[in-house]
């Protein structure tokens, strides 16, 4: 049960950075996709990931915390949760499995 709310927590976090609105921000087309890229003040990289024209996430996304390390790597399909999603934190790193949206598989680990 822990392992769930310490992931849901994650998941709550990644996507609440994923809708607030940021001016320092550049969308490049590429190919049939938009290549996003959310900067801190500071020019460090929050987020970088694909949009759909359509402006759903699609195929990776990753975000950054303020000093550069990982914070989160996920996967989109048309705006849906799919494939392994990786989250870290302090010194946890959490593997989330979701398939059609949904959580199917939590695992926790410690970064050595």
């Amino acid at each position: 049960m822990k392992k769930i709310i310490i992931s849901l927590f994650f998941v709550i976090s990644c996507n609440f950075t994923f809708s607030q609105e940021t001016k320092n921000q550049k969308i490049e087309p590429i190919g049939d996709l938009l290549e996003v890229t959310i900067y801190y003040d500071d020019g460090a990289i929050m987020q970088h990931g694909f949009m759909t024209k359509e402006h759903e996430l699609h195929a990776s996304w990753e975000s950054y915390y303020a000093n550069g390390n990982r914070k989160c790597v996920a996967i989109y399909d048309h705006g849906k949760k799919v494939g392994t999603w990786y989250y870290w934190f302090m010194d946890k790193k959490t593997k989330v499995v979701y398939e059609n949206n949904e959580i199917v598989e939590v695992e926790e680990m410690d970064i050595e």
